[in-house]
């Protein structure tokens, strides 16, 4: 009897340890943090108000918090916002802010810091003028409350707050007299207002976040650590991805015929998920100021020799979109109805030759300086190559000039010195977040991925500043139809087939933002179960 007991007994605590033991398997699978391993491009500043781009972008947003964040649908969602309103006219938008919010620093995020944060954005981000030109003011009447007043009302305003676009920023840091582009706590000692605090940066070597045990979201975030390690070749980033050096690579730069390769490796997945906020599209970007490109002729040639189709079937393996204009083909303002330019040589030959630049004995028309980005070489490394042998075709002998790194690369094409570069950008949402930037004639400025090549035409400035506004559907899209018309009728760029835009991530990765922004977004709710 004493040994049934006693085995009873042992019987009933080996059961309860059992259920605990799957009650704390249950509780870590939902709660374990745990350390991500990613990658970062080259990055200049970690302060997303004064630079776009994924180099910033990506560890800005985990940085700095924003008032909104987007959902699926792409609609306003609470963040450092608890919530708003708008008056019956549009003119006026009142956010009440997260109460006891503070920044990395101990200090308060206050209604003063969103105004401060919002005339950075304005006056130094690449299409800060383009987002926020309808806002006048932004009124402070307390702590806790920002009050944004428009002169029109704004359409694109809400998808603007996101933190990739609008961080919130520490004035009591940032606004003593420095140039805010170049500030030096943009990179050492940064205070932000996000999930994770800058541990170490390194640029071009390593970049470590940890969490934010004070953020005002509770529970948030759940990773511990995300480690940014600096790995620029795509193909580096496949190895390390395969071997387990990488658990995530969002962005990932890799060409489709890695993506195959990366699918039928255990433990790897792939997807192409979560980008429907960006719209990547890929182009030439030709300067307009000078010869031979100030003659919508060559422009026109040199879009006829170009053959997207083949790109887009051969170099791209069939994944990609070809693109047709400004806008991307996931746009809900995206039109078809555009001049198409089909490859045809001899046209491309007729028209060189109308426009005077005949070919020499030996074939040859002019010389042209190709400047290849030192980033997005999965997209821009196979379309250079085809290039030289193609434009050669008719008479133009390209010379490729790789960028050593990403500052070099910027520096020639806001400093306006080129002749073409191979070039791409996100469309965001709306229009004029991504879009309007590239084409107001206001915009043209040395700010890398504004209007850079120098495209101004009041009847396009016309049609966006009334699209901008515009609050029936309908209308706007008309308007952007228009739009898009006489954009391909200029030749303002070439598009090429729109980027294969892919994320990789290993088994034990939980949670990869799939929405909305994509990975893009915070990463709150992402963690690693090892």
């Amino acid at each position: 009897m004493r040994h049934f007991l006693l085995n009873k007994f042992i019987g009933l605590i080996s059961a309860l340890i059992l259920v605990t033991s799957a009650a704390a398997s249950a509780w870590a699978d939902n709660h374990a943090g745990g350390t991500l391993k990613t990658f970062t491009d080259n990055y200049r500043t970690l302060n997303p108000a004064v630079q776009s781009g994924t180099g910033t972008g990506i560890p800005g947003v985990q940085i700095f918090a924003g008032l909104v964040l987007t959902d699926a649908d792409f609609q306003p969602q609470p963040y450092l916002a608890k919530d708003w309103n708008v008056s019956d006219d549009g003119l006026t938008v009142t956010f009440n802010l997260v109460e006891d919010a503070t920044f990395h620093d101990g200090q308060p995020i206050t209604s003063k810091d969103v105004a401060f944060s919002l005339e950075t954005v304005k006056a130094n981000h690449p299409f800060g003028p383009a987002m926020f030109a309808n806002v006048e003011t932004v009124e402070t009447p307390d702590a806790t409350t920002a009050v944004f007043k428009l002169s029109k009302p704004t359409p694109g305003l809400m998808l603007s707050l996101h933190p990739l676009l609008m961080p919130i920023i520490p004035e009591h840091i940032l606004n003593d007299g420095q140039d805010l582009k170049t500030h030096p706590r943009n990179m050492e000692n940064v205070i932000g207002s996000g999930p994770y605090k800058v541990e170490v940066n390194r640029p071009s070597e390593r970049l470590v976040l940890v969490k934010n045990e004070n953020f005002f979201l509770d529970g948030k975030p759940l990773l511990d650590e995300i480690t940014f390690e600096a790995v620029d070749d795509p193909l580096s980033r496949v190895l390390k991805l395969e071997n387990g050096e990488l658990d995530f690579a969002p962005f990932s730069g890799i060409t489709p015929r890695d993506a195959e390769r990366l699918e039928a490796a255990e433990g790897v997945n792939v997807t192409g998920d979560g980008y429907g906020a960006i719209g990547y599209v890929i182009y030439l970007e030709m300067n307009l100021r000078d010869a031979p490109f100030d003659d919508i002729r060559v422009r026109r040639a040199l879009a006829h020799a170009i053959d997207a189709e083949f790109v887009a079937n051969v170099l791209f393996s069939g994944k990609s979109a070809v693109g047709t204009g400004p806008m991307h083909t996931d746009s809900a303002f995206y039109s078809a109805d555009v001049p198409r330019y089909e490859p045809d040589l001899d046209k491309a030959a007729a028209l060189l030759d109308e426009a005077g630049y005949t070919a020499d004995a030996d074939g040859k028309r002019f010389d042209l300086v190709l400047d290849v980005p030192s980033w997005g070489l999965g997209d821009h490394g196979p379309i250079s190559q085809y290039l030289v042998p193609q434009l050669a075709k008719v008479g133009i002998e390209v010379e490729l000039r790789r960028a050593p790194d990403f500052g070099t690369w910027a520096s020639r094409i806001s400093g306006f010195d080129y002749q073409a570069t191979l070039n791409g950008s996100f469309n965001y949402p709306d229009p004029t977040i991504g879009v309007h930037r590239h084409f107001l004639c206001e915009n043209i400025r040395n700010v890398i991925w504004s209007n850079t090549q120098g495209y101004c035409d009041e009847s396009v400035d016309e049609l966006l500043n009334q699209a901008a506004v515009e609050l029936d559907l309908d209308t706007r899209k008309a308007l952007y139809a228009d739009f898009q018309k006489k954009i391909a009728e200029d030749v303002a760029f070439i598009y090429f087939p729109q980027s294969f835009t892919s994320t990789v991530y290993r088994d034990d990765v939980k949670n990869v933002p799939t929405s909305g922004f994509g990975p893009i977004s915070p990463w709150m709710d992402m963690r690693v179960q090892r």
